[in-house]
């Protein structure tokens, strides 16, 4: 997949932690599930999130914990360079919020095997952070596993591990609290577990395991993804992120997320920043939402 969508990217992620609690307009493109087109949807798209006052004082102080799930498969490199250059600003609008604490973060990583890194901890300053994106950005260059002595070859990565290992091995803080949110991004189509790899490697998690640890741990998913995907890109990847996968609803739907097209970033049909900005203004400091 074509990564020159980085600095949007990492624009967004930026207003995801300079937006205003009471903001609630969306740029087109945005969407819970479904098609992931344009969508009048306060809060971004369809995936549950309930606009309205930010607290009953009428001041957002929750806290916000942040989680990257990030594919670091050959074609992740430039976006992680980018994200590790930019990362220090991300923070600095953090500290311009209304939160009741510092904002947190935390780093999983994955090709078809997944590594939580800082030991599934949150980051004691953003300097560590900093100096993982920027390791990592290196490491897609081998064009390996995360066991380097295993070669990548098949074209679906681990997401759902991925996003389970987030959902069951952060220290979040207390979801009453908290914003829990994951900020996911792959190019590609996921392996359904229990299953093996063509390269061996043994996935635990199926698709409903997943969202269930997620729901039930009040984490929300905003999603980067591409509709097409495979060797020659022309494999339809959507399931899961864009439209349901076996009759269940997609991730960003069921978690109360958004899912963003990064096709449509790399034509300039939508801002990722104000996308983001308007997603995350409408969860903040509102309920999780109910089971569809």
């Amino acid at each position: 997949m074509l990564r020159s969508s980085c600095q949007l990217v990492v624009a967004c992620l930026v207003g995801v932690l300079g937006c205003s609690a009471q903001s609630q307009s969306v740029a087109p493109g945005a969407t819970g599930g479904g098609a992931g087109t344009s969508q009048d949807v306060p809060g971004g798209g369809s995936g549950g999130i309930d606009p309205g006052n930010p607290s009953d004082a009428g001041v957002c102080v929750q806290a916000v914990d942040i989680v990257f799930v990030m594919d670091v498969s050959t074609s992740m490199g430039p976006f992680l360079q980018k994200l590790a250059a930019e990362i220090p600003v991300v923070d600095e609008a953090a500290h311009g919020l209304n939160l009741s604490t510092p904002a947190r973060y935390g780093l999983v990583v994955f090709v078809d095997d997944t590594e939580f890194a800082n030991s599934g901890a949150a980051y004691q300053n953003i300097s560590a952070l900093q100096q993982d994106f920027t390791a990592w950005a290196s490491f897609t260059s081998d064009g390996t596993q995360i066991d380097s002595a295993i070669a990548s070859f098949s074209m679906p990565e681990n997401s759902l591990d991925a996003l389970h290992r987030a959902g069951t091995e952060f220290a979040w803080r207390p979801a009453e609290s908290t914003l829990r949110v994951v900020i996911h991004t792959t190019d590609d189509a996921f392996w359904e577990g229990p299953t093996t790899t063509p390269e061996g490697i043994a996935t635990q998690n199926g698709y409903a395991a997943t969202v269930e640890a997620l729901r039930e741990r009040q984490i929300r998913v905003f999603s980067f993804a591409s509709k097409w995907g495979g060797e020659d890109e022309n494999q339809d990847v959507s399931a899961g992120w864009f439209a349901p996968f076996n009759g269940q609803e997609s991730i960003p739907e069921a978690t109360g997320g958004v899912v963003f097209e990064l096709d449509q970033v790399l034509d300039n049909q939508i801002s990722l920043s104000a996308s983001i900005n308007d997603a995350v203004a409408g969860a903040h400091c509102q309920p999780y939402p109910s089971p569809h």
